[in-house]
């Protein structure tokens, strides 16, 4: 897409604009001013977007031009040629014609400049500076009350003999978001009526033994310890490596003699529903399975006597749900209800389309022309579509066309993940910043950018939250499977990103100009395959393995020269890739490998993002897996690898003029805390992020002091014991800009926590774990934690613990897991106004009558307070 080509080659051209070697001015002048004119044409009416169609692919072809001509030539030239003048030339004078035509389109559509800055192209200081967190419109079920009654009935009531439920209905019609509804409901949960409970969500590519794995995966047990839990996650996690028999013979062994109750979502095939059912036990005593499916012959064939088709929204509920999405009180203002009114009817009572629609209006003033602007393309998107589907399928596109350009690209790179993928947000940010295509218009970092840009594409309901961290940011996201389908057919016919699915797929007409590259089955013949067909494709510039983790050796040589971006983390390695030290362009780079990286990463001097990963786990004690040259790369922003040690300081030759050696570093771990000494953290000056280890209780130096802009640490003790006698020399201090700490296993005594309170008044995340302090008294009415949010407790001597609600004003979440001898939890705790959480977790019998009470009486006492109890003594 155009302006992320642009965009990505205009940062590219920065670095060489005072060089005699490469006179890219012209070229960089020209491209900044096409730029211009692309912010100015979005977005496209219907009515021309055929020529705004025509002017992206001719900027995008040209920016592809430069991008190739510039970096081959840096490949293949010494240092001392000069790049031809008419190679450059000539794309110059392509451009002044393209100049041409994007001024004629721009002033044509005609956008007015007076439009909200903050929801067009630019991006403000005040937008940026605000630290987004978990909130949403509302996200009420409308129009569905009588399915979400209907559909319980039939889960809890009926025949004592496994009973299989489907749901079916058009795409985007809610048919998830139903079924998602009913497995989340609270007293589905709380009354136990199953004893084990799986979701898992079917994809057109997938086979059983996909199907069963995350049935083993995602697997929980009702009511019992979150260790029991995780450790059947533990055999999903090993599933991928077993054939689909085996995979069901453990599924039926786990379900074998229990109530059940699993979701299958998006069913396509009955012959892979019949070969997942057979794994499925029928116990006659009353489990159940949910599926969807928009296949109405598959809902036939899995009950001919029971399913559930579900119908479109009434007018009226389809305004309620457009108002619900686009403003946060859920009221429009009479002013606007006429066109909204009818923008609502022209959606066909399809809630996704209501939803994005809402999404979209949402980012829009509260003018009438901007609603009848909307209006006006929704008419024309529907005018002439065949069938209601493809009127669906045209309004979501819209939803697309109406995005700025520089949201496009980060909407598009949803498609490069594997359909019903939940995405980690850390890794899809490192993601988009390495890739190129996103500018910070201020002194804010890219990561900041890419964060505000995420939830902007959230807030227009493009993308899904699916699960959010401690300090209420957006963990991991998704993308619903239509949505999904409109940005890979887009980058398909952008020459963004091409996905290979299949073991066998034909590449698109075009290739040569592919410029990002998706495996999604990580298996050896399909990987084989992958190598065979695209070896002829040297204009790739990422390369990503998105499937699941291949646990053999990898075999294949990396042969995409211009690449800058290597997502291979679910490959494993036996020996390093030395073919990747020739990818002088690389800026993310992502592994599993089990031994040193070589000296000659340091050869990769634009490298970002350096994250390594062993399988199996190994812990480097007194050692480091990276070469001392790691401290000569001044670009790196993130380094992340299993429990090691930085190389050393010492002979390295440092410029006492110039002694920060990696300024840009913004995340490290996880690091020995031995390493971390005043000389080495003083050369990392912009940590936001580090996470220290040390293998046993000992005394500890840490001077994190150094770090001035320290957002979150880490600390762990890989092997703790009770009352354990960690020590820290100096007295720690922490730096006032912390606002999430970690501790676990250092033992610390529960005063020093009163001094930790006192120099982090900006704390909002607490975590203690395993003997973080000892002694079975935590007395917290003397300390003060002011904008704490979240706070969690586990495995913990903890006997009792007092405070009040003015000791923590702001806290949002309460978890305590494993703290058997905890008997006193402060009863004041239920009164803080923010609270919205609390979880108990295999707790004592005097905590879980506490949680038990104040769940009993939350309606009188805060009726938004969800009280969560997994015990084996609730």
């Amino acid at each position: 897409m155009a302006y992320a080509a642009v965009v990505s080659l205009v940062q590219i051209l920065k670095p060489h604009l005072q060089s005699d070697q490469f006179p890219v001015k012209p070229l960089h002048d020209k491209f900044s001013s096409l730029q211009s004119s692309l912010e100015r044409i979005y977005p496209v009416p219907k009515r021309s977007k055929d020529d705004a169609d025509k002017l992206e692919i001719d900027i995008r072809e040209a920016a592809y031009e430069a991008q190739d001509l510039i970096e081959s030539w840096q490949i293949r030239s010494p240092e001392s040629e000069y790049i031809p003048s008419q190679d450059l030339q000539e794309i110059i004078s392509k451009l002044d014609r393209i100049a041409e035509t994007a001024k004629g389109v721009a002033d044509s559509i005609g956008h007015r400049t007076d439009q909200d800055p903050q929801k067009g192209e630019l991006l403000s200081e005040e937008a940026l500076s605000t630290k987004s967190t978990y909130s949403s419109k509302s996200g009420r079920i409308v129009g569905q009350e009588k399915d979400f009654k209907k559909i319980k009935d039939l889960l809890i009531g009926g025949k004592e003999q496994l009973q299989v439920v489907p749901i079916t209905g058009l795409p985007g019609i809610g048919k998830t978001t139903l079924a998602r509804s009913v497995y989340d409901d609270q007293d589905m949960e709380q009354k136990r009526f199953f004893q084990v409970r799986s979701w898992v969500t079917v994809s057109q590519e997938a086979r059983p033994g996909d199907i069963l794995s995350k049935l083993l995966t995602y697997m929980e047990i009702v009511g019992q310890s979150r260790d029991a839990t995780d450790s059947i996650k533990k055999m999903g996690d090993r599933a991928s490596e077993e054939s689909a028999a085996q995979l069901g013979v453990s599924l039926h062994q786990r379900l074998f003699n229990v109530k059940y109750f699993i979701v299958i979502d998006d069913m396509w095939d009955v012959k892979v529903w019949n070969e997942i059912r057979n794994y499925l036990p029928d116990n006659k005593n009353g489990s159940r399975i949910l599926l969807t499916t928009r296949m109405a012959k598959v809902a036939t064939y899995v009950n001919p006597d029971i399913q559930h088709v579900m119908q479109p929204l009434n007018d009226k509920d389809s305004w309620i749900l457009l108002c619900d999405k686009a403003f946060e009180d859920g009221i429009c203002p009479p002013h606007l209800e006429e066109v909204g009114k009818e923008i609502a009817k022209h959606c066909d009572g399809l809630p996704l389309s209501l939803t994005v629609v809402g999404g979209l209006l949402s980012q829009k003033t509260r003018k009438v022309e901007d609603w009848e602007f909307v209006k006006d393309d929704i008419y024309a998107a529907v005018e002439n579509a065949e069938s209601k589907e493809n009127r669906y399928l045209e309004i979501l596109s819209l939803s697309y066309n109406h995005l700025p350009g520089r949201l496009k690209g980060c909407f598009l790179y949803m498609g490069a993940f594997p359909e019903d993928s939940e995405i980690i947000v850390s890794k899809l940010i490192k993601l988009w910043v390495t890739e190129g295509f996103l500018t910070s218009p201020s002194s804010h970092s890219l990561e900041q950018v890419a964060r505000h840009s995420l939830n902007e594409l959230i807030d227009r309901n493009l993308i899904l939250r699916r699960r959010i961290t401690s300090d209420s940011q957006i963990k991991t996201c998704g993308v619903h499977d239509s949505l999904r389908a409109l940005a890979v057919d887009e980058s398909r016919n952008q020459k963004f990103f091409f996905s290979r699915y299949r073991y066998v797929q034909d590449l698109p007409e075009g290739s040569d100009r592919l410029r990002r590259l998706s495996v999604h089955k990580n298996v050896l013949m399909c990987l084989e395959n992958v190598y065979n067909s695209t070896i002829s494709i040297k204009s790739a510039r990422t390369l990503l393995y998105a499937g699941p983790h291949h646990h053999h050796p990898f075999p294949f040589p990396l042969t995409f020269d211009l690449l800058r971006v290597l997502d291979a983390l679910t490959l494993y390695f036996i020996e390093f890739p030395n073919e990747v030290f020739a990818l002088i362009h690389l800026r993310y780079l992502s592994l599993t490998y089990n031994g040193k990286i070589p000296s000659s990463i340091s050869k990769l001097r634009n490298l970002q993002v350096l994250i390594v990963r062993q399988y199996p786990k190994i812990i480097f004690l007194g050692a480091s897996i990276l070469p001392v040259e790691i401290w000569s790369m001044p670009q790196l922003r993130h380094l992340l690898f299993t429990e090691s040690n930085l190389p050393s300081l010492s002979g390295l030759e440092i410029d006492a003029n110039n002694s920060v050696l990696l300024g840009n570093l913004q995340s490290l771990s996880d690091v020995h805390a031995a390493c971390c000494t005043e000389d080495v953290l003083r050369h990392v000056p912009n940590l936001r992020k580090l996470g220290t280890w040390v293998e046993e209780p000992t005394a500890v130096h840490l001077c994190l002091n150094q770090l001035e802009k320290l957002e979150a640490f880490k600390f762990t003790v890989l092997n703790p014991i009770s009352n354990p006698q960690n020590e820290f020399l100096p007295k720690l201090i922490f730096p006032e800009t912390l606002t999430k700490l970690t501790l676990s296993g250092c033992g610390l005594h529960w005063e020093d926590l009163k001094n930790i309170a006192e120099e982090l008044p900006n704390l909002e995340v607490l975590k203690l774990r395993e003997f973080a302090f000892q002694g079975p008294l935590w007395d917290a009415e003397e300390m003060d934690f002011p904008k704490l949010k979240f706070l969690f407790l586990e495995a913990l001597e903890l006997q009792q613990w007092f405070a009040s609600d003015y000791n923590f004003p702001s806290l949002e979440r309460l978890i305590i897991r494993h703290c058997y001898e905890l008997d006193d939890i402060p009863p004041e705790i239920a009164d803080i106004g923010p609270l919205q959480l609390i979880q108990l977790v295999d707790c004592s019998p005097s905590a879980v009558a506490w949680a038990q009470e104040i769940k009993k009486e939350k309606e009188h006492i805060k009726k938004d307070l969800d009280v969560r109890i997994h015990s084996s003594w609730a």
